[in-house]
This record gives C-alpha cells, sequence and structure tokens, in this order.
C-alpha cells in the first residue's frame, strides 16, 4: 500500500472510512472488509473513532481491500473489522496498523507523539477483546448486569472504595450467615475526586449476600470464565493504558457482546473487593472461617490486577496522573505473596514502546522532554534506557536503582539501568496507590540527603556517581527458601519442614560471621526477621514490618519434630535441638501461626539468597550475590544495595538487600564523611 505523505505542521492524521457490510452477497470478496484512507488535521476536530487491539502473529494475516489495494492484515484486525462494522453507513476510524506508516521511523515517531491528542479527541473507543469464545456471552453478560448493580456504590470511581467497601464486607463475612445484615442506615461513599455516592447501607450487604457464595444465591462470580476474558491478549499490552484512559467514552467489545467501560470497571473492583475479603479471613482466621471452593477460587484468582489497574487509569489520569517512575513501576512488577504472585508487567513487541507506550500519560512528561526523553525511533533501546533511568536519577528518584535484577535481556545496559522490557523482580517493599510511596519503610541511609547524581562515559557504557559508602562484605551464602522447598522438584514438600530448614540455615550463618547476635534467642530473632525482611501480616491483615513478632512461631518450628522415616527431614538435629531446649524456648506449636509465617518466607525469601556478612549481619539478596560482594549504604536509598567491584573502584548493582540490623540507619550514625560510588 502507497502511503501519500503528513504534515506534520497541520498535525495531519489518516482516518480509515470502513464500508457497511453488504446486505446480499455470494462471494468471500463481496464480504471482505473494505476501506478507504482519508488524510485529516486535528486542529480542524474531525469526528471519528478509534480502536484499541492486539495485532497478533504477523504471519496469521487476511487480506481486506483499502482503497484500490489489496492489504494483509492480522486475523485480529481482520475479526474486528468484519464486528465493528456497520450495516448501513460508513464508519470513520482510527488505527494504528493502517493509519501510521510503520515502515516510516520519522513519521511513526512524531505521529507516536500526537497520540495522546488522538485518543483525547476521539467520539468513542473501542476495544476489541477478539471473537466469541464457549464462556465469553455469559461472561460479558453477568459483567454488564452485575456492573449496572455495583455502580451504585461508587465502585466505578476512584481504587480506594475497594479497600472501603471491602472493610465493609469483611464485618459481615465474621457474622453468622443465617443473621443478614439489611440496615437501612443511610451512608455515603466517598472518594477524594468526588462528591461520593448515597445509599443504604443494607443494599451495599445485600450486594455481598448476592455473591458472598456463603448466602444460597446462584449468581456467583463466574471465576473460570472471567479468567478466561481477562487473561485475553489485550490487557497484557503496554499501549492499552493510554488507549483505555484518554478518552471520555470507551467500552469492550466480545465477539457480538459489548460491555461499557464503566460497568466492567464497577464489576471487576467488587470482584477485587471480595477477594480482599476471603483472601484476609483465610489468612487470619484459619479454621474459623470454613472457605468454599469458590471463595477459595476468588481469592486464589490471578487474573484481576492488570484490568484492574488498566480500568483504573481512567480515574487515575482525569485526578491524579502518576508521573513516568510510577508507570513503571505499576507495568514492569511481579510482587510475590502468600497467597499469589501478582504479575503487573505489560508488554510490547518493540522494547522502546515500553517507555513511548507510557510517555503519554505521565504527569511528567514535560519534565521528561526537557531532559530529551520523547518519542524517536531513531534512537536504539540501549540509548533510550540509559537516557531514561538518568533522568528519572536527576528528578531525585534514587529508588530507581531497587529495581535492577539480572539477567538483563537487552544488550549493553549499565548495571544501574533497569531492563524495562522484561517483568522485574519482586522488591523487598511494595507501593502505595500511588506507586511511589514505598511501603513499609526502611530508613537505611537514615534522614541523609543525596547529592546529584553525576554520569560519565566508561568506554562503551555510562557510568553514573552516587553519594554511598561501602558498608560491609559478604562472608558466607546459604541454602536458599527454593532448595528447601520446591513441590514439583523437592523431596520437601511440607513448607513447615523447609522453613525449619531455612531458619536453622540462618542461625548456623550468624554463628560464622562477627557478633552482632550474642545470644541463641537474639539469633533466632535475627533468623526470623530476615527469613521475611521482617514484613509479614500484622493485626490488622496488613502487609507491615513486624519486628519479633514472629520468634515464638519461629522457635516453636525449631522445636517440633517430623518423623516421616528420614533423618534427613527431621526439623532439627539433636545438637541444634538441645540448645533451644537449655535456652528455656517454651513456645506451643500453632499450625495456623506457622502456615502464616511460611506464607510471609515465601514472599520475601523466594528468589532471593541468604547470606552473613562479615561483621556478622544476617541479610537476603538476590539470587546472584557471591562471597566477596559488597554490601553499600546508597544516600536517599531505604535499603541497602549488593554490590560487585568492577574496573578498579567502580562498581556494579547486583540487587538490592535486606541485611539485619542496619534498615533504619545505624549504618550512618556517626558518619561524617559519605563519599561516592561510582557504578557502571
Amino acid at each position: 500500500m502507497q502511503y501519500m505523505p503528513l504534515d506534520p505542521s497541520k498535525k495531519e492524521i489518516r482516518l480509515i472510512e470502513l464500508h457497511p457490510r453488504p446486505a446480499n452477497t455470494s462471494t468471500q470478496r463481496d464480504l471482505t472488509p473494505r476501506c478507504d484512507l482519508i488524510h485529516v488535521s486535528l486542529d480542524d476536530k474531525p469526528d471519528y473513532a478509534a480502536l484499541s487491539y492486539t495485532w497478533g502473529d504477523a504471519r496469521d494475516t487476511e487480506m481486506i481491500t483499502v482503497g484500490p489495494s489489496s492489504v494483509p492484515v492480522t486475523q485480529n484486525l481482520y475479526s474486528a473489522l468484519e464486528h465493528l462494522r456497520y450495516d448501513k453507513t460508513v464508519r470513520v476510524i482510527w488505527i494504528d496498523a493502517l493509519c501510521i506508516h510503520q515502515g516510516d521511523n520519522e513519521e511513526k515517531s512524531w505521529q507516536v507523539q500526537l497520540m495522546r491528542e488522538i485518543y483525547q479527541r476521539a467520539s468513542f473507543i473501542t476495544i476489541w477483546l477478539g471473537p466469541a469464545d464457549l464462556t465469553s456471552d455469559e461472561v460479558m453478560d453477568f459483567l454488564r448486569q452485575f456492573g449496572t448493580r455495583a455502580m451504585r456504590f461508587g465502585l466505578d470511581g476512584d481504587p480506594n472504595i475497594i479497600r472501603k467497601v471491602s472493610a465493609q464486607w469483611r464485618s459481615l463475612a465474621s457474622q453468622p450467615s443465617s443473621f443478614p445484615d439489611m440496615s437501612r442506615q443511610r451512608v455515603t461513599v466517598r472518594d477524594e475526586n468526588s462528591t461520593g455516592k448515597h445509599f443504604m447501607m443494607g443494599d451495599l450487604n445485600e450486594l455481598y449476600y448476592s455473591i458472598s457464595g456463603s448466602h444460597g444465591q446462584d449468581r456467583l462470580f463466574p471465576v473460570e470464565g472471567m479468567a478466561d476474558l481477562f487473561e485475553r491478549p489485550w490487557w497484557g499490552r503496554t499501549w492499552v493504558l493510554q488507549e483505555i484512559s484518554l478518552a471520555e467514552k470507551a467500552g469492550f467489545a466480545c465477539g457480538t457482546k459489548r460491555l461499557s467501560r464503566r460497568c466492567c470497571t464497577a464489576a471487576l473492583n467488587a470482584f477485587t473487593a471480595l477477594a480482599f475479603v476471603f483472601q484476609e479471613m483465610m489468612m487470619l482466621k484459619g479454621a474459623i472461617f470454613t472457605s468454599t471452593a469458590y471463595q477459595r477460587s476468588v481469592a486464589m484468582a490471578g487474573f484481576d490486577w492488570r484490568p484492574n489497574f488498566s480500568l483504573a487509569m481512567w480515574n487515575i489520569q482525569r485526578y491524579s496522573p502518576y508521573p513516568l517512575l510510577a508507570l513503571l513501576r505499576a507495568t514492569c512488577s511481579v510482587v510475590i505473596q502468600p497467597l499469589a504472585i501478582t504479575v503487573l508487567s505489560l508488554e510490547a513487541s518493540d522494547p522502546r514502546d515500553k517507555i513511548y507506550g507510557l510517555l503519554g500519560l505521565a504527569a511528567d512528561r514535560d519534565q521528561l522532554k526537557e531532559f530529551g526523553i520523547q518519542p524517536d525511533y531513531s534512537k536504539s533501546c540501549q540509548e533510550l534506557y540509559i537516557s531514561v533511568t538518568s533522568a528519572i536519577l536527576r528528578q531525585g528518584h534514587v529508588s530507581v536503582l531497587s529495581l535492577n535484577s539480572f539477567p538483563k535481556t537487552q544488550i549493553g545496559l549499565p548495571s544501574w539501568v533497569p531492563d524495562w522490557s522484561r517483568p522485574l523482580e519482586s522488591c523487598l517493599q511494595g507501593t502505595g496507590i500511588d506507586h511511589m510511596t514505598l511501603d513499609p519503610e526502611y530508613k537505611a541511609s537514615g534522614s541523609l540527603l543525596p547529592s546529584s547524581p553525576l554520569f560519565n562515559r566508561v568506554g562503551a557504557t555510562t557510568s553514573v556517581s552516587v553519594s554511598g559508602f561501602i558498608y560491609d562484605e559478604l562472608h558466607e551464602i546459604g541454602t536458599t527458601w527454593a532448595e528447601f522447598f520446591n513441590p514439583l522438584q523437592s523431596t520437601i514438600s511440607n513448607p513447615f519442614v523447609a522453613a525449619k530448614k531455612l531458619l536453622a540455615e540462618l542461625v548456623r550463618l550468624s554463628i560464622l560471621g562477627g557478633e552482632v547476635y550474642k545470644t541463641l534467642k537474639e539469633r533466632i530473632c535475627g533468623a526470623a526477621r530476615t527469613i521475611t525482611a521482617e514484613i509479614g501480616y500484622n493485626e490488622t491483615g496488613r502487609w507491615a514490618r513486624i519486628g519479633n513478632r514472629r520468634y515464638d512461631t519461629a522457635a516453636s518450628l525449631l522445636t517440633i519434630q517430623v518423623n516421616d522415616g528420614s533423618d534427613e527431614t527431621r526439623l532439627l538435629n539433636s545438637e541444634l535441638l538441645a540448645l533451644i531446649m537449655s535456652d528455656e524456648v517454651q513456645t506451643a506449636f500453632d499450625p495456623y501461626d506457622a502456615a502464616k509465617f511460611c506464607g510471609e518466607i515465601g514472599a520475601k525469601a523466594c528468589g532471593r539468597k541468604p547470606f552473613v556478612t562479615k561483621k556478622g549481619h544476617l541479610g537476603l539478596g538476590l539470587d546472584h550475590v557471591e562471597p566477596g560482594d559488597a554490601v553499600a549504604v546508597v544516600i536517599g536509598c531505604q535499603v541497602p544495595f549488593v554490590l560487585r567491584k568492577s574496573m578498579g573502584e567502580r562498581y556494579k548493582i547486583i540487587g538490592e538487600a535486606y541485611v539485619d540490623g542496619i534498615m533504619d540507619g545505624e549504618a550512618v550514625v556517626g558518619r561524617e564523611i559519605v563519599g561516592v560510588l561510582e557504578l557502571i
């Protein structure tokens, strides 16, 4: 297909005029979607819709007619055109694959810079999820009907409402199912952006009863079908955030079924609120809360986070848009929690689009443009990622260094530059709803303020110099949680056995270093803190720093015996058992506390190695740490880092680490000279 050039000075774009489907036809050629390309200026405020879809397999194509030419398009786009054309009138629509000359990088660069405006000005965005399958019609109908009910309570609005609704429903889950609460109290659920929704509390309670699985209802969430729908490829694309959130009106199409963005948002937010209830009840109540198969399926559903985040972006963009770093955290992350592994990594066929697909949404896009960050497809991925990370460091966000992990799939990246093209390792800390506030809080660098980073060209790479100092050195690496507990590959399938063995390993390591831990109780406390990075469920069921609150559980795990016929799988050898008993540890074994502790261990110890430093601190570092690596404090970062010396006095980042005993600024107390660390 021959493209006529567009005029950048007029902000020209191309639009598709999609012809109506033929009324009567006998040939396949007549059924083929037909369209024409036209040029318009955005300044003239043209009336058009936009299509959001996944390109699909570039090798699986069908022919359509564009003007006089036959043009191959992917099967998914062909299917969308078949379903979305009108019966009697022309439909004007913007479709990136056809409206942008994909083979012209210069045109592509400045057209991508216009995409924010293209989507904002579209009268409607149709989100094509694909053809119908065996369950999609039922799911689309359920989400439309239930979402309409859920919208009454503001569940199509601020994501903060999810927590408020979940708190109310959690109180209902604690009550006997035979005594429903149909209170007529009039309440208002407010978010930070609106005047709120007014309703009777009993009506919100009735919504819970209709989906709880404990009150004899027959319209429960179709969890398996929802999983199929929300795991369709569209939800995994980076570009979808911009496409779904910038238009005032948007809706989903799946086969012949339609669903508004607001209905889908409300239904999925209600599902998430319900999942929070069941997760916390299962974790905190244990045997008191006897869950059903349906309730467990809701609690364990791992499909909802990417759809929830994508749907929430519309409100986020209107009221409190995220800076680029927050968008990158949210779209490149994998979070391991006791009941599920949450994948929030969005994909892009061109790794540069992991940045360009988010720039149009970034609250700091104008500042980033001053740093030279704008769509430019003449730049390599390496150049772009270095430029973006440099800009984020110049903004003062030193915490971006925590997002580094190995291996990197993009060639030539310095160790301090995250590989945004792949899911990043689960960080020690999570973030608040703004994806910027780190939670729970550590204070490894105390209250010291960092100096501005300095960048230097070192051969074929770029280095950055940051404020910080070397504090310690790794002395010995221990056996990992995965080696102790891997039900698919290991004979040890009992998590209690694995937890005991890892605790014993940390106690052993604590003896090899310095004199940080002087008594057995201190060693067990240090092991219990380190094994979870001191993060677990607090009394309200939230992730928090838990200090020494797992000491009793850890001690009880170390003292119990499991006799399964093998000395190798006993919880503790007789010598260490004697030491514990001589220290007068008297704890009753509670299997529910132990199960919760094992979940917390898996959330932080998975993918990390235990170690002890020369000074005697226990720690957890990423899988690539080695003896001799340095423990560094980087000023402005809440966590320490493991570094490896390279090229003289320069260092490579191996990753962030939990180092017991220095997470609250102990390493910087009394230190007058901080120094500089050059990272390559």
